[in-house]
């Protein structure tokens, strides 16, 4: 089953229309796939894992004053 959120204030690259784009969490064969797609003009695109988790990766210390 998908999960869909709406992403406040963000604007579809493809028709420029603000607050139209929804982002879908898939979970095929145990692993979690995201996708968004604009509900305006059926814009899609898919958002690779590697790149969410080597974020996450890059971070060396938080400063907190």
């Amino acid at each position: 089953m998908a999960r869909h959120r709406f992403i406040a204030g963000a604007v579809c690259p493809e028709c420029s229309e603000q607050d139209s784009i929804r982002l879908i969490v898939e979970q095929i064969g145990g692993e979690e796939r995201e996708h968004i797609e604009c509900v305006s003009c059926d814009y899609r695109a898919e958002r690779p894992k590697q790149a969410a988790e080597k974020a996450e990766q890059d971070i060396i210390g938080l400063f907190k004053p």
